[in-house]
């Protein structure tokens, strides 16, 4: 079973999650505010149910819950949780594109580090499957 479709769709999954989540929370912080000011739980709850954005994000973010199950039980957890951190590059593009959000110099540079260290995981995972190749033909 190929698992880089699956990979690749848990991290873009996230961050789109991530970005309906902002969007909907930046939206709906005063009323939820109001709500939780008066103790009236039901209200947030409400609020939250109806919104259409806020929903989209959960059912995201539970689409890459299922998806990041599904790789743990086909990979190592020292790859999954690297490789699925370059959710974070897309985040942060997404976050400047589309949330307006500035992304400093220093943030890029740590953005680049996590995607350099992706990059490095992924190629320990390939010597790590010809190794055990070689391994398995001797």
């Amino acid at each position: 079973m190929k698992l880089h479709p699956f990979v690749a769709a848990s991290v873009i999954v996230n961050s789109l999650g991530n970005v309906l989540l902002t969007l909907a929370m930046k939206r709906l912080a005063p009323t939820l505010e109001a709500h939780l000011a008066a103790y009236d739980v039901g209200a947030v709850l409400l609020t939250l149910a109806t919104d259409v954005t806020f929903l989209g994000g959960l059912a995201l973010l539970i689409a890459f819950f299922i998806l990041f199950l599904t790789l743990l039980s086909k990979l190592d957890l020292s790859y999954v949780l690297p490789v699925t951190s370059l959710g974070y590059v897309i985040t942060a593009l997404l976050g400047a594109l589309l949330l307006g959000e500035t992304v400093s110099a220093l943030r890029w540079t740590g953005i680049v580090a996590i995607a350099t260290g992706v990059y490095l995981v992924t190629r320990s995972a390939e010597a790590d499957r010809q190794t055990s190749h070689l391994e398995a033909a001797s």
